[in-house]
């Protein structure tokens, strides 16, 4: 195939770009050449800033359109419109972030309500309405290119290139050892996939010019973040030791959830991020896992083969050390 990519020289479009080329595909990339300088030399590039003006790739012929950098429905649409007459097919990478409820069960799957927003009009990446935002992200995709438009809608995304360490940071800390604060309850589920299983789905359904929506996260079968911790200890070898704490402790001090305290969210945030999306569709379809073992060890190479290691926003040493010394005083 030849595939257009919009963003593909970042984390997951990195590596939908690598899993193309390792399938023999061809591949341009469609950005503004401000990141990735030096990767993928050889690819050809068209170089537009897409909140502006993507009149350059008007004309040129692909099979299909990856957009992995829509965040905003006026952009959306215009890299829709402008390739629609040459490109038969338009996938746009969404997030789970647009569901507008929070239901343990039953599993929330592609049917369920969406996020709105009171500003739709907002163009600033400051978190804003983020899921009622790409909601009409998706809307302006399907409205150029209707039901055939393949919406992939991620959960938390992790693995090599994860520069935000909201997983990053259980493989690393786990490694360095010591006393290690894990947040409780311990039968808490998680979700997560590794990005490479991602990137491998979405050229999957790409290959088969499919359409409709699915949501794309794992594990595939269900895990705790007491199987989480556990499985990455046995993966790298950790000697460390787990203390798990109340969920109080955290919201006590100020901890901020799912970053600060990776993978973690109190009982009061009621949002679909955990344990409540339903992957059954996308499974279906053909989306695989490796072995979470795999994904743990990976990562920890990658964090430690990197020249500066991501530091993100997550628990520092000197904070978790106060927070085990609170958890003991109590």
């Amino acid at each position: 195939m030849d595939l257009l990519i919009a963003g593909g020289t970042q984390f997951v479009g990195r590596h939908i770009v690598e899993t193309a080329l390792a399938r023999g595909h061809k591949v341009t990339l469609l950005n503004r050449g401000q990141s990735g300088q030096g990767l993928f030399p050889n690819l050809p590039r068209i170089q537009a800033d897409r909140t502006v003006d993507v009149s350059a790739v008007k004309g040129k012929k692909f099979d299909s359109c990856i957009d992995v950098s829509g965040y905003f429905h006026r952009h959306v649409r215009m890299l829709a419109e402008a390739v629609k007459p040459t490109v038969p097919h338009f996938c746009f990478i969404s997030t789970i972030s647009v569901y507008a409820d929070w239901r343990p069960s039953p599993a929330i799957d592609e049917s369920f309500d969406l996020a709105t927003t009171d500003t739709p009009d907002h163009e600033v990446r400051d978190g804003k309405d983020y899921g009622g935002l790409k909601v009409l992200a998706e809307n302006a995709a399907k409205a150029v290119y209707g039901e055939g438009t393949l919406i992939i809608r991620p959960g938390l995304i992790v693995g090599l290139g994860d520069h935000t360490n909201r997983f990053t940071y259980w493989p690393t800390r786990l490694h360095e050892g010591d006393e290690v604060l894990a947040p409780g309850p311990k039968e808490r589920l998680v979700q997560f996939i590794d990005v490479r299983d991602l990137a491998r789905f979405i050229v999957d359904m790409v290959e088969k010019r499919a359409g409709g929506t699915y949501n794309a996260t794992g594990p595939a079968e269900r895990m705790s973040m007491g199987d989480m911790l556990d499985q990455i200890q046995k993966a790298i070898g950790s000697s460390a030791t787990l203390t798990w704490v109340e969920p109080k402790l955290l919201t006590d001090n100020d901890v901020k959830p799912y970053t600060e305290m990776p993978l973690w969210l109190p009982e009061s945030e009621k949002r679909p991020l955990f344990a409540s999306i339903s992957n059954a569709k996308a499974i279906a379809a053909g989306l695989r896992y490796r072995p979470f073992a795999e994904t743990a060890r990976d990562t920890l190479a990658w964090w430690k083969g990197e020249k500066e290691p991501p530091k993100g926003t997550a628990l520092t040493r000197e904070k978790e050390r106060d927070l085990l010394t609170k958890w003991k005083a109590k």
